[in-house]
């Protein structure tokens, strides 16, 4: 992966189209994938459906993942519905990351909480996977990482690597809200933090990824995968001077808390016409038996689904 560093070339990701497409009445959207293996070429894949009400819940399958194709296994299972009342979740609950560690998986997640005017606060939950009956356990009521003295407004981690007892993640702190004459409009970054465990967290302050320009006001979820000594991140941003909706982009580091942005070597866009037009966003990165494979979302936030892009000639 670093030879397309060093030679300043895009990654070369090619797309292999829509994995999911919502349909039906009930449950809206199939955002925020993101996938565990559990053995052979058996994975979970969790994602994030909308009810009549906007609230987001998660849903587990099974699939397949072999020669870059990946297949979903029977009917999506409904695992994580919204928190009690007044609980950091209790307006929705979205999958952003599964991770294994010694001899669980767990699944870290956004709950949602809304506000008047139409704000908002998410916080971060982890939930325990149990493989073989494809269900969702809460272990808290309460989130593992929230606001505090280092983030007033919401911690909303996304991404996560773990070598023996070193967590790393790197979350989504709110920065500001600014009142606009179309309503109340956000600002938020990617944020690093630490932890021994997984659940008491040490955060460092500052951006990870500063903002492109004067236009730029949002990072949505990344996906972080170390391959050596470095580490390579795709992420979604927003917007440009001309472009509102959210683009995936790239940056490395060598340490986890210092990054290099280099959008242009993404390797991955927006389509001329179709699910994937008009955005792309929240991918989540994985390697198995030699390649690399992208789950991503398309136009508006996950309403088309979620589709697949995958790298051959990595190494």
């Amino acid at each position: 992966m670093k030879r397309y560093l060093t030679r300043h070339k895009p990654f070369p990701w090619q797309k292999k189209g829509l994995l999911f497409e919502p349909v039906g009445n009930e449950y809206s959207h199939g955002s925020h994938p993101c996938a565990v293996h559990l053995k052979d070429d058996l994975y979970v894949i969790a994602f994030t459906r909308r009810d009549a009400r906007q609230r987001s819940h998660i849903f587990l399958s099974y699939a397949t993942v072999s020669n870059g194709q990946v297949v979903l296994e029977g009917s999506p299972k409904l695992a994580l519905l919204p928190g009690e009342p007044c609980c950091f979740d209790c307006d929705g609950v979205i999958s952003v990351c599964l991770v294994k560690h010694k001899e669980s998986i767990y699944l870290y997640y956004v709950g949602w909480q809304n506000l008047p005017e139409s704000l908002w606060i998410c916080d971060t939950g982890r939930a325990v996977l149990d493989p073989d009956q494809l269900t969702l356990t809460r272990e808290y009521q309460g989130p593992v990482l929230g606001r505090d003295k280092t983030n007033p407004l919401f911690a909303a981690a996304t991404a996560f690597h773990v070598s023996d007892d070193l967590w790393q993640t790197w979350y989504n702190s709110g920065i500001r809200w600014e009142k606009t004459p179309q309503g109340w409009k956000h600002f938020y970054g990617i944020h690093y933090a630490e932890s021994t465990n997984g659940v008491d967290w040490t955060c460092h302050p500052g951006m990870c990824l500063p903002f492109a320009d004067e236009y730029e006001y949002a990072f949505g979820r990344p996906s972080v995968i170390k391959i050596g000594d470095t580490y390579f991140m795709w992420y979604a941003h927003r917007a440009t001077r001309f472009i509102d909706t959210y683009r995936i982009g790239f940056a490395s580091s060598t340490d986890g808390r210092h990054w290099d942005r280099n959008d242009d070597l993404s390797g991955i866009d927006v389509a001329t016409t179709g699910w994937d037009s008009e955005m792309i966003c929240y991918p989540c990165v994985f390697e198995h038996q030699g390649l690399m494979y992208m789950l991503y979302n398309g136009n508006d936030y996950g309403k088309t689904g979620f589709g697949l892009a995958v790298m051959e000639n990595w190494k």
